[in-house]
């Protein structure tokens, strides 16, 4: 089954669907996926990415969440008042609205963060303990200077001279960029307690590649010995768009959170 959802985030309301794990019974309780989508992005994705990837997982026994930032999708709001900070704060209400969820299981909620949402998703769980696990699929590394190689210079230019910027029908504002300067996930996931796996494109345009080893050894020197992993997918691009891409990034997340899943049942047990 496949709900679509309006929850609040402050003043707004923000757009969602959830999907229901198949064949599960009334009494059980499922772990959940949180996906969260990158610079000017959606909850359907580029070429459906997170579409695809709910219902490959929602086939597999999780009940998955998938939203739109405010100013995005469906979403109330504008681009044109998005920041980061704000960001943070929608993914934690997102976070309250998938665990008010009675068959949600809350020992075993991931949060998988694609691009900017990747930077998004590690800060939250920076400060946010409800996240159990954290999957970072081609991620921002360092806000400011990420996303300017996207957009250019000129973006943050004419934001200065003008008030705003039009990128490709969204309106980008001077606060937008100079709150990127404020977070500094690398740093801030050394807080985080949880295990995480990063997932890069070898062949990334948008966002390098290194930014993969780099994640890894920020959570290696977080304070508890949690494991951490990376890996590649040889040829893939920025969003992963091909079947064969697909497949892999659904195939080596779905293991690795199989894997957490299993050590975490042991342990609460």
């Amino acid at each position: 089954m496949i709900k679509p959802v309006l929850f609040p985030s402050g003043s707004l309301q923000l757009s969602a669907m959830t999907h229901y794990p198949q064949q599960m019974s009334v009494k059980e309780k499922a772990p959940a996926i949180i996906f969260v989508h990158g610079f000017v992005g959606s909850k359907v994705g580029e070429h459906r990415l997170f579409v695809k990837a709910a219902r490959f997982f929602s086939e597999r026994g999780y009940l998955v969440f998938r939203f739109d930032f405010s100013g995005c999708g469906e979403s109330e709001g504008d681009y044109g008042q998005v920041t980061l900070s704000n960001q943070i704060k929608e993914l934690q209400s997102a976070i309250d609205y998938v665990l008010s969820i009675d068959s949600v299981d809350p020992n075993f909620l991931t949060i998988v963060g694609h691009s900017l949402g990747g930077a998004v998703s590690s800060l939250t769980a920076s400060r946010d303990e409800r996240i159990k696990q954290l999957i970072l699929w081609s991620p921002v590394a360092r806000p400011y200077t990420d996303i300017v190689r996207i957009t250019g210079q000129e973006a943050v230019i004419r934001t200065k001279e003008e008030g705003a910027y039009d990128y490709n029908g969204f309106y980008l504002s001077p606060t937008f960029f100079e709150d990127l300067k404020l977070h500094q996930p690398l740093k801030s996931v050394q807080n985080y307690r949880g295990p995480a796996y990063i997932i890069h494109a070898a062949l990334d345009e948008d966002v390098p590649k290194e930014n993969a080893f780099d994640y890894y050894q920020a959570f290696s020197n977080k304070k508890t010995t949690s494991t951490t992993h990376y890996s590649y997918i040889e040829k893939a691009d920025h969003t992963f768009s091909s079947y064969t891409f697909e497949q892999q990034l659904f195939e080596l997340t779905f293991q690795w959170i199989t894997e957490q899943n299993t050590q975490n049942t042991a342990q609460i047990i």
